[in-house]
């Protein structure tokens, strides 16, 4: 399990299927402060073109990486 430091943020995925066989993409359980858990696209690439974000408010406790 890895610990995040880290806001949530809202993407917009200009091309979705260019997500799904990139090697910076991974689907995650991402655990959130108030306990609840969401599967959620996660991507390590941060100066990537395909995709617009918002901040949002919520901070998640934990995000568990799907091999």
């Amino acid at each position: 399990m890895k610990n995040e430091d880290t806001r949530l943020k809202i993407v917009r995925l200009l091309e979705p299927s260019l997500c799904l066989s990139c090697r910076y993409a991974s689907i995650a359980t991402v655990e959130m402060e108030n306990g609840t858990s969401r599967r959620m696209l996660h991507c390590r690439r941060l100066d990537c073109d395909n995709w617009q974000t918002e901040e949002v408010a919520e901070t998640p406790r934990s995000i568990q990486e799907e091999s």
